[in-house]
């Protein structure tokens, strides 16, 4: 029998492989992080962007349920069954008094009424899902000037939950305030 002494037992030793993955993890994890943080920054920017890009409501008319409607219908709101009565009002704009109210007959649909001169001018109904949009036409002299004080004939009223925002149009062309 052989009896030579044992040799020393070490700690093994990391074969190659196994040094190249520790080494690379952290730099992975960094890489991973960088790109995550790169990618939170651009859609950050595109939000603030196209926030900024949307057109803001030069007035906000919110509802006054303590106002009866006491204006003229026209066929399009006779048509759907609707008395003065049915409406709500959101106030004026200027000349222009604004009231919207939602129909159950035939469907359900909100509208917007545009009433000039104690009657309606203007009326647009939408489904639920969707915000109902009056765009309207007028003498500037009727209705408040632009925030930049220029006269504004154009106007967009939207219906949005229970307020409406006025929205102004320097020229048919352009786009809203």
């Amino acid at each position: 029998m052989d009896e030579s002494p044992a040799a020393p037992v070490g700690p093994m030793a990391r074969d190659s492989g196994e040094r190249r993955a520790s080494g690379i993890l952290p730099w992975a994890i960094a890489a991973t992080a960088a790109l995550i943080a790169v990618i939170a920054i651009v859609v950050l920017v595109l939000l603030v962007v196209n926030q900024a890009s949307e057109p803001r409501p030069v007035a906000q008319l919110t509802q006054d349920d303590s106002v009866e409607g006491t204006f003229a219908v026209d066929e399009d709101v006779e048509f759907l069954g609707l008395t003065a009565a049915d409406f709500v009002s959101h106030g004026s704009y200027g000349a222009l008094e604004v009231w919207s109210t939602t129909t159950t007959e035939p469907e359900d649909l909100r509208c917007l009424a545009i009433v000039a001169e104690g009657r309606v001018s203007l009326f647009r109904c939408s489904a639920p899902t969707f915000d109902p949009i009056a765009d309207f036409n007028i003498e500037p002299s009727l209705v408040p000037p632009a925030p930049s004080g220029e006269p504004a004939a154009h106007i967009r009223f939207i219906l949005r939950d229970d307020v409406v925002g006025v929205y102004l149009a320097p020229d048919p062309e352009g786009g809203y305030y």
